[in-house]
């Protein structure tokens, strides 16, 4: 079942997450190596975490997709969703709404006879904050993420990341950081599974 797929891979991702906070700790090392280490472990930590919401919905559509569903049994949202990842429609605009999106395809579907299929992109914009892994997970009609427990712990770790990525240099990352950021995505990959479990048994999915 692909849910014991995505606790495999919960147990792995939790697995390198305790490494990367615990190595420039654990071993003796030269003061500089050991920051070099903490420092460079933060967008190792963010990858872990974009990573698992690309792996965890892939899944989840293959799931979808065996079930050989009709379009009029498919929940509006994840229809939507399956349209606005086709290149051709141009339906990533982003000024473009995504309830305006919901009306073109509330027009399409009605009129679509084929099987469903959800193609496996998911939108993850390389920066997977709690904007966006709300939209994915509204994508795929599964509960939201509550905003006071999640929006500022990740947007911390996505501005340490990008700040790093970007090469500068003015944010000290300590070790507390990295527990912190490693205990974050421990907390929202099993938030995230717990939701799909849910979708899964509850068939939110169609509609």
């Amino acid at each position: 079942m692909f849910t014991n797929d995505i606790k495999l891979d919960i147990e792995w991702r939790m697995a390198e997450l305790s490494s990367l906070k615990t190595i420039p700790v654990r071993y003796r090392l030269f003061s500089h190596h050991s920051e070099l280490l903490t420092k460079y472990a933060v967008p190792s930590i963010y990858a872990l975490w974009e990573g698992f919401v690309k792996k965890s919905f892939e899944l989840y559509i293959d799931y979808i997709n065996s079930l050989e569903l009709n379009p009029t049994d498919i929940h509006i949202n994840l229809f939507t969703h399956s349209f606005s990842t086709e290149d051709k429609l141009a339906l990533e605009n982003p000024r473009m709404s995504f309830a305006k999106k919901k009306e073109f395809i509330e027009f399409y579907q009605k009129k679509s006879k084929d099987k469903f299929t959800i193609p496996k992109k998911i939108p993850t914009k390389s920066n997977v904050d709690f904007e966006t892994i709300n939209e994915i997970l509204e994508r795929f009609n599964l509960l939201k993420l509550p905003k006071g427990t999640y929006e500022k712990k990740l947007k911390k770790l996505l501005h340490f990341r990008n700040s790093i990525a970007h090469g500068e240099i003015s944010i000290p990352i300590k070790n507390d950081n990295l527990s912190e950021f490693s205990m974050l995505i421990n907390d929202l990959m099993v938030e995230i599974f717990v939701r799909i479990e849910n979708g899964k048994v509850n068939e939110t999915f169609k509609s």
